[in-house]
């Protein structure tokens, strides 16, 4: 269940994926630059502890590793890099030996800044983490919600103003 990346119109999220929306004051070259920024709290508030970037960090290819917080659980996990396709989409698989999963951004230009569309989808591959992820399922919109609100924060700042 990987989240469809079609051309054209949105695709249709899959069974279990959960979706948040946010309109950001600022050009998706700025949102871009922002999502990437490590000092952003989208990155330190998330159940996600990331090990440092490479250099080659987010192109398309390149891995990294992290540890998932899932209830009282941490699971070890690698991240890769599915497609970067700056200012315009960032999609990251998860995956480990007990969960796998996917992140997408998408920046859409909208009425002089950007809309952002975060969305996460989690399968758990043991019946443990299968039963950790339905019980946290109702927590995922609430962090997507934060994680948003934490880039709007970071990019508003940082785009240029017309003087």
């Amino acid at each position: 269940g990987a989240i469809g990346v079609g051309a054209g119109t949105r695709p249709r999220l899959p069974r279990g994926a959960v979706e948040r929306r946010l309109f950001v004051d600022a050009s998706p070259d700025v949102v871009w630059v922002a999502l990437h920024d490590p000092g952003c709290r989208i990155w330190r508030d998330v159940p996600l502890l990331l090990d440092p970037a490479g250099p080659d960090w987010p192109a398309a290819g390149a891995r990294r590793h992290a540890r998932f917080r899932l209830g009282p659980v941490v699971i070890g996990t690698t991240l890769e890099s599915l497609e970067a396709r700056p200012a315009r989409r960032f999609r990251v698989g998860i995956g480990g030996r007990d969960i796998r999963g996917e992140r997408l951004w998408e920046l859409t230009p909208a009425s002089g800044g950007t809309r952002v569309a975060g969305s996460v989808l989690l399968e758990g591959r043991s019946r443990l983490v299968r039963a950790l992820v339905r019980l946290d399922r109702g927590g995922i919109g609430p962090r997507l919600e934060a994680e948003l609100a934490a880039l709007k924060e970071k990019a508003e700042p940082a785009a240029p103003r017309p003087s």
